[in-house]
């Protein structure tokens, strides 16, 4: 009963942005370690969208680790992830960390990457 009231708390219309946002980390979390628990097009959206905001209490740093978890977790769906965008997120991700020189991150977005079957972002590096 518990996936089902997550669920339902990420497409409530009166539920606030923080809530809904932490109700789909849970969902995503939880796929990521239950083969059997798929994440719904709409948790992964509602990451997804975070990555796109500046930080704010953490929840950007959050929605990336629950993300990167997902990815590289049995449960990841590929043909999901390019349907809601995700892949071209995380290739963004591991874009913008390398530049900004997060290598553990950025190679952590690689990873991700690999195990939706994307090749491997090429950074440039500095001479």
């Amino acid at each position: 009963g518990g996936v089902a009231v997550l669920s339902s708390l990420t497409q409530e219309a009166s539920a606030s942005d923080d809530c809904k946002l932490a109700a789909a980390m849970s969902l995503v979390y939880l796929a990521s370690t239950c083969p059997d628990l798929p994440a719904d097009d709409t948790c992964l959206s509602l990451l997804l969208s975070r990555l796109d905001q500046p930080e704010e209490n953490g929840w950007r740093r959050d929605s990336i680790n629950a993300l990167l978890a997902l990815a590289t977790s049995s449960s990841a769906c590929a043909e999901q992830w390019h349907r809601v965008g995700g892949v071209a997120a995380l290739q963004a991700l591991a874009r913008e960390t390398a530049e900004e020189g997060v290598e553990r991150q950025a190679e952590r977005c690689d990873e991700a990457l690999a195990s939706l079957g994307v090749r491997r972002v090429r950074r440039r590096t500095a001479a």
